[in-house]
């Protein structure tokens, strides 16, 4: 609460966000300052007998300001957190002001909290119970994940079909291929919960094949054939490899910067991809992009980055998919393949 109305300082840095077309009011600056989310002006004694005034400086402006752009009412401050942070990794635009950083201990506790009251983690939570379980368990962990999986977004169609359904609008989409990802995702769930021969080969390397599109799978499927006669197929995935809350606990500062970096350069990038189905002039460096990112069979996590970084809880989801060094590893060739690209024109 404020007492005995704003400050001088906090008048003038009211003003100065209104004029930038952010509003806020005196109670959230106080607010946001009780969290250590937005400094405490420095005082400036005026000399003797005349007491000090606050002084208002250009960084409390430039927090304030990504605070207010994200803040929500009825949002919990978290959320906001992770908007702001998600911001801060952008390029800055001509003329706005340079986002900063916002507090990493905020960001990290934003990012944990989110997590953890995510689907995702829940699937995670059934998946370890499930692992060393009986029949009944698994079965449940089964049509959890059905119902996890229903709801979300299994990714857009291939850019080709949206630009020749955009040109032929009496062509049709394959309906079917959500259901063939949603299948997919469910038996991928269910390999990295209780591992590959939970599943088994066949089944595995057809749901990678549908999530995946673009290599050739036929030496993946006969070497987990091979894994599977020999006993050796749980190896290659194993039960509870995949730990997004774990991931996000374990990151440094530096870390979940890079994975940042790379969330934005996939998102970028799945843009330029996804924007051919929406007719997008096109080049010959921009059908290679499409070419080499989709011989990676990745193209799909690329595409799915776009939706992701829009939002704070998908920018949670990006930022530990980032955190695996596979993934990382493909954002940081495919910014290689740009900056290439832009070189030779």
């Amino acid at each position: 609460m404020v007492r005995g109305g704003p400050s001088g300082a906090d008048v003038e840095l009211i003003e100065r966000l209104a004029a930038l077309g952010v509003q806020v009011s005196a109670a959230q600056l106080e607010r946001w300052r009780g969290l250590g989310l937005l400094p405490r002006h420095e005082r400036m004694w005026l000399g003797r007998g005349r007491g000090s005034v606050s002084v208002l400086a250009e960084e409390t402006v430039a927090v304030a300001a990504a605070l207010g752009r994200h803040a929500r009412a009825g949002r919990d401050v978290r959320w906001t957190v992770i908007a702001w942070y998600a911001e801060a990794g952008r390029p800055v635009l001509h003329g706005q002001l340079p986002v900063p950083e916002p507090p990493w201990p905020a960001v990290r506790e934003a990012l944990v909290w989110a997590m953890r009251r995510s689907a995702a983690h829940r699937l995670v939570e059934a998946a370890r119970t499930a692992a060393g379980a009986g029949e009944e368990e698994q079965d449940a962990f089964y049509a959890q994940a059905g119902r996890v999986v229903g709801r979300g977004h299994t990714g857009p169609a291939h850019p080709e079909v949206m630009r020749r359904v955009l040109e032929d609008p009496d062509a049709e989409l394959d309906r079917g291929e959500d259901r063939r990802r949603r299948r997919g995702a469910v038996r991928l769930a269910a390999a990295a919960a209780m591992g590959a021969g939970e599943v088994g080969g066949e089944v595995l390397v057809d749901a990678l094949a549908t999530l995946m599109p673009g290599p050739d799978w036929t030496d993946v499927a006969a070497n987990a054939r091979r894994a599977e006669q020999s006993g050796e197929l749980d190896g290659w995935i194993r039960a509870g490899a995949v730990d997004p809350l774990g991931r996000l606990e374990a990151a440094g500062a530096q870390e979940m910067a890079a994975a940042r970096h790379a969330a934005l350069v996939l998102a970028g990038i799945g843009g330029l991809y996804l924007m051919h189905g929406f007719g997008l002039p096109d080049s010959p460096a921009l059908a290679r992009l499409r070419a080499q990112l989709e011989e990676t069979g990745l193209a799909l996590v690329a595409a799915q980055m776009v939706p992701l970084m829009i939002n704070p809880p998908g920018v949670v989801h990006a930022l530990s998919m980032c955190l695996a060094p596979d993934i990382a590893a493909l954002a940081a060739w495919l910014e290689a393949v740009l900056a290439e690209q832009a070189g030779t024109g």
